[in-house]
């Protein structure tokens, strides 16, 4: 006579594992571990002088726009302390 176990289904262990997963984000949340996580995000920020490196210029900086002097080059996007009417002039 051959007798069968009781198993767990998938499904069970599935609800288990988003439930214990939840858990640790509340507890990271609520205990002020995620702050350490925020200012790795934050170091990561694309200013003006970040974002003209990247392309290939030497660096950058914000103006009034359509007021980049002749040397410059506009590029267009929203970078890290420029006001709406501002614009990334790149040298």
């Amino acid at each position: 006579m051959h007798k069968k176990g009781q198993s767990i289904s998938i499904n069970t262990i599935i609800i288990a594992a988003i439930a214990l997963a939840v858990l640790v984000v509340l507890f990271i949340v609520f205990t002020g571990r995620f702050k350490v996580f925020s200012e790795g995000v934050k170091e990561t920020s694309l200013n003006c002088d970040k974002g003209c490196k990247s392309v290939g210029y030497q660096g950058g900086s914000p103006r009034i726009a359509n007021s980049c002097f002749t040397n410059e080059a506009p590029i267009l996007g929203k970078f890290e302390g420029m006001a709406e009417n501002q614009v990334c002039c790149c040298t």
